[in-house]
């Protein structure tokens, strides 16, 4: 019986893993609440994004779009954020590599943050063709370039994460990151899990621990939150690794963390 059962879960994996042709429109819509402490400071965050994704028939092109806003509020002072961006995407079973960029806008504190980030990002998909779980690896890379109070500033980000699928409805994460702009210097370190309850309804829960470490003008101070995710998943597929490696891809890029800066600008 165990024998078997392996065996059943091994061509289940080998078909989600390799289901890298379809063709049309796919999507995720998410929604989400974050917890963090910064220095003893409580922040509070909603969100809710969209991201869709279209595969160019007869082709290995994609090309994809993100909606997100979200409303942070720390010391009851609320700052919203928008960003939107898209990338463009050559896709393969083995890998994925893109060129993305998005842009972001928000109020913090009366102040102005506009910024923009431009990159490229590789996936690299292994370990199932071996007879193992399947396993995701990425890496990214790019530059940012926006206004913060009225002043030009220029800076960077570079970063790299792994998925494991120790189950194709259970996946294990992790993701590390380290950006700067202009004086502003920021590193975050992620763990999480994510479950596909129902095989019937592509809908996953998600939940992570994120650690922040923040300097900006000689100030230093870290933060530690909770994310929790409901994400609906759009387009044909039964498994997580249908929908990450099939849908839009993971293509983030840097991301301001708006519960430390509150606390750094406003001791």
């Amino acid at each position: 019986m165990r024998k078997l059962f392996l065996m059943g879960a091994a061509a289940v994996f080998a078909t989600s893993a390799n289901a890298t042709d379809w063709t049309g429109f796919s999507g995720t819509l998410t929604g989400g609440y974050n917890y963090s402490d910064t220095r003893g400071v409580a922040s509070n965050a909603y969100n809710i994004d969209g991201a869709a994704n279209y595969a160019i028939p007869d082709s290995h092109l994609n090309v994809q779009g993100i909606v997100d806003y979200s409303e942070n509020k720390t010391q009851s002072t609320p700052a919203d954020k928008w960003t939107s961006g898209g990338a463009v995407t050559w896709r393969d079973s083995d890998f994925a590599v893109g060129f993305n960029g998005d842009y972001s806008t928000t109020n913090l504190y009366r102040q102005n943050l506009d910024y923009g980030t431009y990159g490229a990002f590789g996936e690299w998909y292994g370990l199932d063709k071996m007879g193992f779980n399947p396993i995701t690896l990425r890496l990214r890379g790019g530059g940012i370039s926006g206004s913060i109070a009225g002043l030009n500033r220029d800076g960077g980000y570079y970063g790299g994460g792994a998925t494991y699928y120790v189950l194709p409805q259970l996946s294990l994460s992790a993701d590390a990151s380290y950006n700067t702009l202009s004086s502003l210097h920021w590193s975050t370190f992620e763990v999480g899990a994510e479950a596909l309850p129902f095989e019937s309804l592509p809908v996953s829960i998600s939940t992570s621990y994120v650690h922040d470490n923040v300097r900006n003008f000689g100030q230093s101070t870290h933060s530690d939150g909770l994310m929790v995710r409901l994400a609906w998943h759009m387009g044909d597929g039964n498994s997580l690794v249908d929908f990450d490696r099939n849908g839009p891809l993971n293509a983030r890029t840097a991301e301001l963390p708006l519960d430390a800066l509150s606390v750094v600008n406003h001791p």
